[in-house]
């Protein structure tokens, strides 16, 4: 006998899934969905004009941006990673702001037109 006994200890093998790094495809799954939700935004303009402006946005070759909208990258590196990472949230936070200046702007008008909110 090795020791190891048949009964269930409760413990599971694979634990928990937090604290734990993500996995390559996770990560690069995340950034072309950033990239390419970032695309979506600037689309009206056509497809050739966003992957333009969303390259200068983040600092990324146009044919790095045109792979992620196809969904062809497999390596992200981490240094990548952070510069779109931070500049979205930086993106998400000016439009959150614009937002609440626009909701402020109608909340007054709303109020000057003697309606209640």
């Amino acid at each position: 006998m090795l020791g190891i006994s048949p009964k269930r200890v409760g413990i599971s093998p694979k634990g928990t899934m937090e604290g734990k790094p993500m996995s390559g495809s996770t990560l690069s799954d995340q950034f072309q969905d950033t990239i390419a939700a970032e695309i979506e935004n600037r689309r009206a303009r056509g497809l050739k004009a966003a992957f333009g402006e969303v390259a200068r946005l983040f600092g990324l070759s146009e044919r790095r941006v045109r792979a992620c909208w196809h969904h062809e990258i497999r390596r992200v590196s981490l240094d990548e990673w952070e510069v779109v990472r931070h500049r979205r949230r930086e993106l998400l936070q000016q439009r959150h702001e614009e937002l609440a200046q626009e909701i402020a702007e109608l909340t007054a008008a709303l109020q000057a037109e003697g309606g209640a909110a």
